[in-house]
């Protein structure tokens, strides 16, 4: 692991892809567990989207139209995603094979912010800006839906459930292998160096109650499965960026046109 750090300035860590875990000053990690703590957190950023959806129904009986069908509509994404979680866990869901799954930043985009406005605190908001035509990731859909939630999560809880979460996708043309990056903006309260330095450990967490350090270390697993990348940069008082990036799916190869003899 390393981690690239300006003598000035924003604090910065960088997770380039295909790294090894066992690194001079870091213990090994036990991959099972994390990964199993991993989907717990991910089944728990779910279930609380679907209880603040049922919780608000709850309170408001007379809710009617479009605030009812959006409610509605983000418990239900919310609990499908923690079935297809669970089953997945269980090894029903999907496995590798020769045709690889991709996914739509742009519709993954949508449908979190889409679920988080529907039952999020009415002062948080999107600034969302998205490249027009942006190619298919090489990724699994759910496991990029994780991502960006357990993502947006954090710029929430740094702003205190009130502010403007900033989204950017854009094409990356500086590596040789074609990637799109995600950049989520928050303007909280920011991440010391020290902080940053250990953002992508286990378990490490700064909350006072304890509970943490989960979703950031399974971000930059999903990305460093899917050969991307994950880079933190962050200063007290002014907020973090985090950035995102995956490679573009391949483009189907189009099959050669089926010759019929003529009689």
């Amino acid at each position: 692991m390393t981690f690239d750090q300006a003598p000035a300035g924003p604090a910065m860590a960088h997770r380039p892809p295909g790294r090894d875990d066992e690194v001079a000053g870091h213990q090994p990690t036990d991959h099972g567990s994390q990964s199993k703590a991993g989907t717990v957190h991910d089944l728990g950023n779910f279930i609380q989207l679907a209880s603040s959806a049922v919780a608000i129904l709850s309170r408001s009986p007379d809710l009617r139209g479009g605030n009812l069908a959006s409610l509605v509509a983000s418990a239900k994404m919310s609990l499908d995603r923690a079935g297809a979680l669970v089953r997945q866990a269980l090894g029903h869901a999907w496995q590798r094979s020769e045709a690889s799954p991709t996914a739509s930043l742009a519709d993954c985009v949508a449908e979190v912010q889409a679920v988080i406005c529907g039952v999020g605190p009415s002062d948080l908001s999107f600034d969302v800006r998205l490249e027009p035509d942006l190619p298919r990731l090489s990724c699994d859909p759910l496991g990029l839906q994780c991502a960006l939630l357990n993502l947006v999560f954090n710029a929430r809880d740094a702003m205190a459930g009130h502010g403007v979460i900033r989204l950017r996708g854009r094409r990356d043309a500086r590596e040789a292998v074609p990637l799109l990056e995600l950049e989520v903006i928050d303007t909280g309260i920011g991440m010391t160096p020290e902080t940053v330095a250990r953002a992508f450990d286990p378990f490490f967490t700064t909350k006072c109650d304890g509970l943490g350090g989960i979703g950031l270390p399974m971000v930059e697993r999903f990305a460093r499965e899917w050969g991307g990348e994950i880079v933190i940069e962050s200063e007290p008082g002014f907020g973090t960026t985090v950035t995102l990036r995956l490679p573009v799916a391949a483009a189907p190869v189009p099959c050669p046109p089926t010759s019929i003899p003529m009689e």
